[in-house]
């Protein structure tokens, strides 16, 4: 593997190779099966949980430019892969669940290779008929930001504008949720009876008695329970929602409502106010069909993940090693484990500390070792003496304060107003952190479709994605600016 023909695309912590090699076989088999494009070879890297993703220089070129074409003589073409998409969840979730219904302890061991093998399958259908919009995505923000640069001549108006024509509120699931919650905390206020069970030191107990007040709250739960959880991690639960719709109702939430709803139709009036041509119009519209085509395929995973975890559980405990190991295995490894008792641990051991899933035609190969290290020495070297970050920029502005590296949501607590979040990947279990810093760096994030540039758009405050080193060269209390127009974090003294 040559140094100068790879590219590191993207970078994050909080990872493991479950479900992730299977997007790495989907991108090279299934995507061109739908599209007629898909990429050569891809490399994943994981030192423990730290996830490195690269692309040949040529071929991710060439997959860009060949589905940019695509998009550009079709710019309804998002809006059809996420109609496809709905689709393709809703029966991806429906096979899941019922399993994840089954005794698990009675299910044989073949059955739990084949949940294994087709979970695989529909998930990289899943992930296939989505990956288009990450493959333009840069070259599609670069040719919609030229536009704009030369049509009004000011840079500032241009990035405002690129902001504001690329922004879905469809795609803001924090934002979505909050208005459900907010029109469900309107409904119950109008029940003085609801009101004193939730205002009650024994409002749990007290839910459960009255029914219609329970099943409200079920189904915004059902909903929206897998907004905090990302490939691992923890989900919303029911009185998760409970303790927040309790911190809504001491507020007047039809108020808050009605200046939701008011600020999102200011947002569409100055849109509209915006004069681009047409051919540019449905340009900047596939841009914002392509980021809400990426919050559903979110949606859909991380509903998938939570109602597989009893069946991983499950393989973990057949083969004798802990749910981590699990992550690290590839689908055919399962079967070999279960059905053939391959031991497998001394080499899940050497994945953990680092390997490299090389996937070509579909096919995931796993490096361990000296070839691994030697790789990883060569593509996520760490610079020393740098002044400056380059990154992308995905959230307009400029920003200053003080640094606080925040790698998973437990960390969210130290970040107080204006400081400047450093995360691998902000989740929108990072939402209320957001809402208070100043700004936002991620060494992940492929772009402006990508979850930190979502809530730092959302929150209004400057951010810069693909950072790739941000973590390891700053530290907590370091003095930085944060420009969002240009993509560069600069380390202040």
């Amino acid at each position: 593997m040559k140094k100068n023909d790879w590219f590191i695309a993207s970078q994050r912590s909080q990872l493991s190779p479950f479900p992730n090699y299977l997007s790495e076989e989907s991108i090279t088999e299934e995507m061109k099966q739908l599209f007629g494009f898909c990429y050569k070879k891809v490399l994943f890297i994981f030192q423990g949980n730290d996830f490195w993703g690269g692309f040949l220089k040529r071929d991710y070129q060439r997959v860009a430019d060949g589905l940019f074409e695509k998009i550009k003589k079709n710019s309804d073409l998002f809006k059809i892969l996420a109609s496809r998409e709905k689709k393709l969840g809703k029966i991806f979730l429906k096979h899941i669940k019922q399993w994840a219904k089954l005794d698990l302890k009675k299910v044989s061991d073949k059955r739990l290779v084949e949940f294994s093998r087709q979970y695989a399958r529909e998930y990289k259908r899943i992930y296939a008929n989505y990956f288009i919009i990450l493959s333009v995505e840069r070259v599609l923000t670069k040719h919609l930001r030229d536009y704009l640069l030369k049509k009004f001549k000011n840079e500032k108006i241009a990035f405002d504008y690129f902001n504001k024509l690329t922004m879905e509120p469809a795609a803001m699931v924090n934002k979505q949720e909050e208005i459900a919650v907010l029109k469900l905390a309107v409904r119950l206020k109008k029940n003085k009876k609801w009101i004193r069970i939730l205002k009650s030191k024994k409002a749990e107990e007290l839910i459960k008695k009255d029914k219609k007040l329970h099943r409200l709250i079920k189904n915004h739960e059902k909903k929206w329970f897998w907004l905090t959880r990302d490939y691992e991690g923890e989900i919303l639960t029911f009185f998760d929602f409970v303790r927040r719709l309790r911190e809504h109702l001491k507020l007047n939430p039809a108020e808050r409502l009605a200046g939701t709803n008011e600020e999102l139709a200011v947002f569409e009036r100055e849109v509209k106010k915006i004069r681009i041509n047409k051919e540019y119009q449905k340009l900047f519209g596939a841009m914002r069909a392509g980021i809400y085509l990426k919050e559903l395929r979110k949606s859909i995973v991380s509903q998938s993940l939570y109602y597989y975890d009893p069946i991983l559980s499950e393989i973990a405990h057949r083969g004798k090693i802990s749910l981590k190991q699990t992550r690290f295995l590839l689908t055919k490894e399962i079967a070999k484990m279960l059905l053939k008792n391959k031991n497998f641990i001394p080499t899940l051991n050497e994945r953990m500390k680092l390997s490299l899933y090389v996937t070509s035609a579909g096919i995931t190969k796993v490096i361990i070792g000296k070839p691994a290290e030697k790789v990883f020495r060569e593509l996520c070297k760490v610079p020393k003496n740098i002044k400056e970050i380059k990154g992308l920029p995905v959230s307009p502005g400029k920003a200053s304060g003080r640094v606080k590296i925040v790698l998973n949501p437990a960390e969210c607590r130290k970040v107080k107003q204006g400081d400047i979040i450093v995360t691998g990947q902000a989740t929108p279990a990072f939402s209320r952190a957001v809402a208070i810093a100043a700004g936002l760096v991620a060494d992940g994030g492929t772009g402006i479709t990508s979850h930190p540039a979502t809530l730092a758009r959302e929150a209004k405050i400057p951010c810069v994605t693909s950072a790739k080193i941000a973590t390891k060269i700053l530290k907590d209390g370091d003095r930085v600016e944060v420009d969002g127009d240009r993509g560069i974090v600069r380390i202040l003294k």
